[in-house]
């Protein structure tokens, strides 16, 4: 009778780890994206000059500033609480939450661009990619890579900034078998089978800031 209430405790212990095993990865298991949608009162009709340009200039950079900010907090948390394995879970399913929410609140569309993205959703369309494109050949010729603002197709105004790879970003970002570990290149090949974001050294551009200023519609650029 012993060995039967031993085998139930057994089960249930077992039964009990499965459970808080699926608990566990239902936690990782993404949301479909809906992209951040900004519908303003008004759309103010703008000639794009040097000081609407130093306008929208100083108002991105403080709110790419602000998300970066809220970024590294909330992945240095992750980390102190997980290790790096934990970190990519965080990216994976918080990451563009916190961007929205700034989106949100600042009335901006919030994107970070690249090439050689991680996650799809931030794969660049033909004109981001250009603009890309010239932020690397300033790097290589050694100019000051400068924030800019052009527009999309829609004519609103988007701020741009390049982003650099620091030394913390090495750790998911270096090269596989150097500065990124088996361990965590295998929880990227788990979360992101089509990660393209590798192999990138200290100082490299790693891509670029994109906010997008819906309340303005550029008529005429000078």
């Amino acid at each position: 009778m012993r060995s039967f209430y031993l085998l139930i405790i057994a089960t249930a212990f077992v039964l009990t780890a499965c459970n808080f095993e699926g608990a566990k990865k239902e936690t990782l298991v993404k949301k479909e994206y809906t992209p951040v949608t900004i519908t303003p009162d008004k759309i103010t009709r703008i000639t794009l000059n040097d000081s609407v340009s130093h306008i929208l200039l100083a108002r991105g950079r403080k709110i790419a500033g602000a998300a970066k900010v809220a970024l590294k907090k909330e992945l240095r948390k992750a980390i102190k609480e997980g290790g790096l394995e934990h970190a990519v879970e965080f990216c994976y399913t918080r990451a563009m939450e916190i961007t929205d929410s700034i989106s949100l609140a600042e009335q901006v569309i919030i994107k970070r661009l690249a090439r050689k993205n991680r996650n799809p959703l931030n794969e660049t369309n033909e004109d981001e990619s250009n603009i890309f494109k010239g932020y690397v050949l300033n790097y290589i010729g050694g100019a000051n890579l400068k924030s800019m603002v052009s527009w999309d197709d829609l004519g609103r105004p988007v701020y741009f900034n390049p982003i650099m790879t620091e030394a913390a970003c090495l750790n998911c970002h270096g090269t596989v078998g150097q500065e990124v570990n088996p361990e965590i290149a295998a929880k990227i090949a788990e979360l992101y089978p089509e990660d393209k974001a590798t192999g990138f050294k200290l100082g490299d551009i790693r891509g670029m800031w994109s906010i997008t200023f819906p309340e303005y519609m550029v008529v005429a650029a000078e």
